[in-house]
């Protein structure tokens, strides 16, 4: 490799530090907007899930029909989950996701990504910006 080459090896692995390091602060700042209540939960209805914001790849905001926000924390990183921005799920039970089951990132390339357990779903009040 030569000093040319090495440069530009270098100079490549700092943008991508940059551009990770940006991304964790915007993940946070994403984060913020959530104030927890201190009330859990182990299950939510399936049925009453509006929709889903993938945080990063271990936070999910579950909004639940009638305005509750509920944050999961997944135990481990589930790699894919925010680049695909998406997941799938099998029901262990009747009509309810538990912090027993799991999801599976889902591939729009054809990338095949691992299941992640859920954890407890924490019941989180949006923060009102000005």
């Amino acid at each position: 490799m030569t000093i040319r080459e090495l440069t530009i090896s270098v100079a490549a692995a700092s943008v991508v530090a940059l551009a990770l390091a940006g991304t964790a602060a915007a993940d946070e700042n994403e984060l913020s907007k959530y104030q927890p209540t201190g009330e859990k939960r182990q299950c939510i209805a399936t049925y009453m899930i509006h929709n889903t914001d993938v945080i990063d790849n271990e936070n999910i905001v579950f909004r639940i029909n009638g305005g509750e926000y509920y944050l999961n924390h997944l135990p481990h990183k589930c790699s894919g989950l925010k680049i695909q921005d998406g997941f799938t799920y099998t029901l262990r039970g009747l009509n309810e996701l538990c912090n027993v089951d799991v999801i599976t990132p889902v591939s729009t390339g054809g990338a095949i990504y691992a299941p992640c357990p859920l954890g407890d779903f924490q019941k989180v009040n949006k923060v009102k910006t000005k």
